[in-house]
């Protein structure tokens, strides 16, 4: 008898752990999460923007990946066991892939931390590697934990092209929260996105404007508003606040980063002003 124990006891030993889903990601912001948690061989394929510094702040890492065009030719080719999607994908293209037979999961483009924190366990759960993504979630809050808040609260007035500013709703109004400022992008109608005049932009005397493109960008009837001279007198380089537009696609893997740039130009700023007095 207590040969057979053993014997099942070491057959039971033996045997291998569950195969991990081979995974294919249609979706920009899980990219960073499948890169920071996941199995590198269980990962079939990343988007192809993962690679576009412009969109992705881990454009770099997303080198050492494999990339697809996220065709359903590719899909058929790859044969992933599951395959991420935003909640924005083409819903007749969604539809074709679970008829070929091949498991979804739609995710969105997170538009704040705390929703991009629930997304990151359930991606976890989905691709077998939920005590990795604790980890490394626990990592990001960290992160966010040590950035020291702005003391004064300085009102900030989130400006883009087209005349267009962000209120509740929107990552920018997260990141602004989260590094102690007000957004003065907000309005009664909580719309994540509104137009502002430039008389209203002027006169809501703001400490500060927040863009996250430069003058110097294309798309000259686009920046009209932003390069308008008239905000430039008003808001010259010192009162004018910069965040990268690939921390700004979604909230998550760069929200420590984005709140760690706002809080670096305010202080720097507030101190040039202290200095000056």
């Amino acid at each position: 008898m207590r040969l057979i124990l053993t014997a099942v006891i070491f057959a039971l030993c033996a045997a291998p752990a569950a195969a991990l889903p081979r995974v294919m990601s249609l979706n920009l912001c899980a990219d960073p999460y499948l890169m920071a948690f996941a199995d590198k061989a269980q990962i079939v394929a990343l988007t192809p923007l993962s690679r576009d510094a412009s969109l992705s702040a881990n454009a770099a890492a997303a080198e050492n990946f494999p990339v697809s065009d996220g065709q359903i030719e590719a899909i058929i080719e790859l044969k992933p066991d599951l395959v991420i999607v935003s909640s924005w994908s083409d819903p007749m293209r969604n539809a074709l892939i679970k008829r070929l037979g091949f498991e979804l999961l739609t995710l969105d483009a997170a538009q704040n931390y705390t929703a991009a924190r629930d997304e990151i366990i359930t991606l976890g759960k989905a691709i077998g590697r939920e005590a990795q993504a604790r980890a490394y979630l626990q990592n990001l809050d960290t992160a966010l934990a040590a950035l020291q808040k702005i003391t004064h609260a300085p009102k900030v007035l989130p400006l883009q092209r087209r005349n267009l500013t962000v209120g509740q709703g929107h990552i920018l109004d997260d990141i602004l929260s989260r590094a102690g400022a007000v957004n003065l992008g907000r309005d009664t109608s909580d719309s994540p996105m509104r137009r502002v005049s430039l008389e209203s932009a002027l006169a809501v005397q703001a400490d500060y404007i927040l863009v996250n493109e430069t003058d110097e960008m294309p798309d000259s009837r686009g920046m009209e508003f932003i390069t308008h001279p008239a905000l430039a007198r008003a808001y010259p380089a010192t009162r004018r606040l910069h965040i990268d537009n690939n921390l700004l696609v979604c909230a998550g893997a760069s929200t420590p980063r984005a709140v760690a740039a706002l809080i670096s130009q305010l202080n720097q700023y507030q101190k040039r002003a202290a200095s000056s007095q």
